[in-house]
């Protein structure tokens, strides 16, 4: 192999790993800016300061069996609720919750919620100073992109769905068919990649 094939092979996988670890490590505060996750497993802490931090995650989920699975460590007992969080659809209504209270030590709570149909969800997150650290799985009817928005979808009647995906602004991707030919796409030139 070649230097240029080996330099090229190895900028590749350095702008992927950068940008899969920005988005796990991206935690936003604001609802109108949810984090989008990328993967099924994120985790945080509380960051100190306030009381009280409360963090929004966006992603596809449904139709049938989303289940979430949330773990929280806790740096000692409260009668307040250490963590809590609340599934929303696009429109801000709550579509299921769950509340850790008193917890010493650490606590594992799983939940179901059953979704009619696919659509994009906000997952808050409301950590207090009480704990060292959170994590939560996503499992099920649960679908990731690495775009940078996640589509609307319209109504019930929406038989197709797109993706956005998230790639490097430049450099150049080759593409192998499957006759043998190689289609080349100059990033630096793409507005938008949608997978449909």
């Amino acid at each position: 192999m070649n230097k240029t094939k080996l330099f090229v092979m190895a900028f590749s996988m350095l702008c992927v790993s950068l940008l899969c670890n920005a988005s796990t490590l991206a935690q936003s505060t604001d609802p109108d800016n949810p984090t989008l996750l990328t993967q099924n497993m994120f985790q945080g802490k509380f960051p100190g300061g306030d009381e009280t931090v409360v963090y929004y995650y966006a992603f596809t989920a449904g139709p049938g069996v989303l289940k979430i699975t949330a773990d929280q460590k806790s740096g000692g007992i409260t009668a307040m609720e250490n963590l809590s969080w609340t599934l929303m659809d696009a429109n801000s209504k709550e579509l299921a919750s769950e509340d850790f209270y008193g917890v010493t030590v650490s606590e594992r709570k799983i939940k179901d919620i059953k979704l009619t149909k696919k659509g994009k969800v906000i997952l808050k997150v409301k950590v207090t100073d009480d704990v060292q650290n959170f994590k939560f799985q996503l499992a099920g009817a649960v679908t990731f992109t690495s775009g940078e928005a996640i589509p609307e979808i319209a109504g019930d009647n929406n038989t197709q769905s797109t993706q956005q995906i998230c790639m490097p602004r430049n450099g150049m991707i080759i593409m192998t068919m499957q006759d043998g030919k190689k289609a080349r796409v100059d990033l630096s030139k793409v507005q938008k990649i949608e997978i449909q």
